[in-house]
């Protein structure tokens, strides 16, 4: 995993920099879902690998306590900048650690990992799933992005640009991982790659067999339709590049 600060550090640093605040919109999206799958009386989110906090800092907005956990410099300084702009301080407490080394004293009510989940091994895996178990409350809800392999597969050697930035991709199938490669127009030597194994709901199930984790809702993503450049919300599961998992506690 020794591609991770690099990648998502220029990640970021190249959003900012080369397109127009594409990144800086707060996603109150991911707070619907929220909203939508916690209790009632749910209140301390943990939001893993929360990158630029726009889903962080939104939470906040709506008076949930937040605390974020994001490994780059980059990001935890834009999130501080961005709680700072819209007043949430007092809701939101960023951390720049990473979360297969860091502890808390409090569980939450709602863990939440977007876009980021598949890094590393299967075994890497299990070990952040038992690690989420263990950071939530009785009741306690996570909520879990997980990248498809029959889109992925199909979407390797496609290409897209944002701004000044381009995009590729590939997939591994022997690892079972997409393969996303951004770098800046007209420096392609200088190109930052990550790499993400994707899981059926089935190959999660095995996942969690270790666990005490259970799969409660599985919800489809969306896909880009790369003939016309279009991105479809909502598609069926066998289409979606990823479905979102709310995962509960068996009980004791």
């Amino acid at each position: 995993m020794n591609w991770l600060n690099d990648f998502y550090s220029k990640q970021y640093q190249w959003a900012k920099e080369k397109t127009d605040d594409l990144f800086d919109d707060l996603r109150e999206d991911l707070v619907k879902r929220v909203k939508a799958n916690a209790n009632d009386h749910s209140n301390m989110i943990l939001d893993l690998g929360s990158g630029l906090g726009q889903f962080a800092v939104a939470s906040a907005k709506e008076g949930y306590d937040v605390t974020a956990v994001e490994l780059t410099e980059e990001g935890v300084r834009h999130t501080k900048q961005l709680a700072k702009e819209h007043k949430v301080g007092n809701h939101l407490h960023v951390l720049q650690e990473n979360f297969y080394a860091i502890n808390f004293k409090e569980p939450f009510d709602v863990v939440c990992y977007w876009d980021g989940f598949g890094i590393g091994s299967d075994e890497d895996q299990k070990q952040l799933l038992k690690r989420i178990s263990s950071w939530l409350k009785p009741g306690g809800v996570a909520l879990v992005d997980i990248y498809t392999p029959w889109y992925w597969a199909k979407t390797a050697g496609q290409s897209m640009g944002m701004g000044d930035i381009r995009r590729q991709y590939d997939f591994d199938a022997e690892e079972c991982k997409m393969i996303d490669t951004w770098w800046v127009d007209g420096e392609e030597d200088n190109q930052v790659t990550q790499y993400l194994r994707c899981y059926s709901p089935a190959d999660l199930k095995l996942l969690l067999n270790e666990t005490d984790l259970v799969i409660e809702t599985i919800i489809p993503g969306g896909a880009v339709d790369y003939e016309n450049f279009q991105y479809e919300e909502k598609v069926p599961l066998n289409q979606a590049m990823q479905y979102m998992v709310k995962l509960k506690k068996l009980a004791d």
